[in-house]
């Protein structure tokens, strides 16, 4: 009787030890379980891909987030998991909320129903090459690649050394804070203006007209306010892109050069904007509004207006804030001249990307950035957007928008001081508070970054 009565105690024993073990997993679990899932999501962001022209036979090269880099994870462990939601909408408010309820966040989030359910790049059906700003999907020929870049070195070289000598020489010091509306009131219209590239995957087209606008208007001294056109660019650039996206941000202001550019009443932007603040990508593959280029006779669409070719004296690719001239070979940025400096004529006073970037906006104006987009930036309202990102959170496409400034702020509950870029997108006025946006400068270096400029023939 007594043996059986301990073998029964030994049991309930090693019975309440299994359960203690079982229960003790489960806490251990839940506090410290999404470890493998987040570093998975390190490894997908790490290994990000956007296609770019390269200097081969090929437009396409593929190119990843540097490995060498810390991950790009927030560091807060209070996020609600958004793999658990049962829906689309539960995700997009997942997002908004564990934005909004993190401590160390530096934005605002606010949700946006035009993009509750986008999906990424992987999953849209025929989108499989994109449509971000750095896509195959517009192939260029390549001996058409090949003049192109003997073009640049032959026509733009003494113009691209000029240029950073007279940058180099600025003697003004670089504020902590600078706004190109301020610095140029008589084009603060142009340059404050939020256009809408409605359900069309054009960014690269109207960021690249609205930086355009405004350095044609600071060029002249004000005097010189028309918008200038981006279905122009769109329809007429057989090279340049559409509404899919282009094969390298640098072609419309090439284009520009080359061909040159009406203003937009002359040929108005007629792509449909009655989709969202963003559309959805699937508004871009068939687009409203969208025809075949009808300036080949240089008539405006208003039979009254006489139409005006701006053109550029040259054109560029200021640079990568992601460091690293080899990701997106072509063109050569002005930053690779500065490193190069073969003949001694750069001084060494510019002290990188970031240094060039500001004195290029004192000096000339706006800038266009293209950069990566992930889930949580379409829900952005306010504040200062700083990829601090979500295990799980999508990389949903590439975008472009136009640089007016920047600051600085300190950053809340930590030591330090968060630099950011003051932008203006294109998505309208409905988006975020005001359809502008400020964006971390440092945070820029983990991902794809290019700024492109132009002078305009004044």
């Amino acid at each position: 009787m007594n043996s059986v009565k301990n073998l029964l105690l030994s049991i309930g024993a090693l019975l309440s030890f299994v359960v203690f073990i079982l229960l003790f997993g489960l806490i251990f679990y839940q506090l410290f379980g999404s470890g493998n899932d987040e570093q998975d999501q390190g490894k997908k962001l790490t290994t990000l891909k956007s296609s770019t022209p390269s200097t081969k036979e090929s437009l396409t090269v593929t190119s990843s987030t540097p490995t060498n880099k810390p991950n790009v994870l927030s560091n807060w462990k209070g996020f609600k998991r958004l793999w658990k939601a049962k829906s689309e909408l539960e995700r997009a408010q997942l997002l908004v909320n564990n934005v909004n309820s993190n401590p160390n966040s530096t934005w605002n989030a606010k949700l946006n129903k035009y993009t509750i359910g986008i999906k990424s790049l992987n999953e849209m059906v025929n989108f499989t090459d994109s449509f971000d700003p750095l896509n195959s999907t517009y192939m260029m020929d390549p001996a058409r690649l090949r003049s192109i870049k003997e073009y640049i070195e032959k026509v733009f070289k003494q113009h691209y050394n000029t240029h950073l000598i007279n940058l180099e020489q600025q003697l003004r010091p670089i504020p902590e804070r600078f706004n190109a509306a301020q610095r140029w009131g008589d084009c603060a219209h142009s340059i404050l203006r939020v256009r809408d590239q409605g359900g069309c995957g054009s960014c690269w087209a109207v960021a690249a007209i609205s930086v355009i606008s405004d350095r044609i208007c600071i060029a002249s001294e004000g005097k010189e306010l028309n918008g200038i056109s981006a279905q122009q660019l769109v329809e007429c650039c057989d090279y340049c892109g559409g509404c899919t996206g282009a094969p390298n941000s640098f072609f419309p202001f090439f284009y520009w050069h080359k061909e040159g550019l009406v203003t937009d009443r002359c040929f108005p932007y007629t792509i449909a904007r009655d989709c969202g603040s963003p559309c959805p990508p699937t508004e871009f593959q068939n687009p409203r509004g969208l025809g075949k280029c009808s300036f080949g006779e240089l008539k405006c669409a208003d039979e009254y207006l006489q139409p005006l070719n701006y053109k550029a004296k040259y054109v560029y690719k200021l640079g990568s804030l992601e460091g690293d001239d080899a990701v997106n070979p072509f063109p050569k940025p002005l930053t690779s001249r500065l490193k190069a400096n073969e003949s001694g004529q750069f001084k060494g006073r510019i002290g990188g990307i970031v240094e060039l970037l500001k004195r290029e906006l004192m000096e000339h104006g706006p800038v266009m950035l293209c950069f990566s987009v992930f889930e949580s930036f379409m829900h952005y309202h306010d504040g200062v957007y700083n990829f601090d990102l979500q295990p799980n959170e999508q990389h949903v496409y590439d975008h472009c928008a136009k640089i007016i400034g920047w600051g600085r702020q300190r950053r809340p509950n930590a030591v330090g001081v968060q630099n950011y870029l003051i932008a203006v997108n294109s998505w309208g006025s409905l988006w975020a508070k005001d359809g502008t946006f400020k964006i971390d400068i440092d945070r820029l270096a983990y991902f794809h970054s290019d700024l492109f400029g132009g002078v305009p023939d004044i």
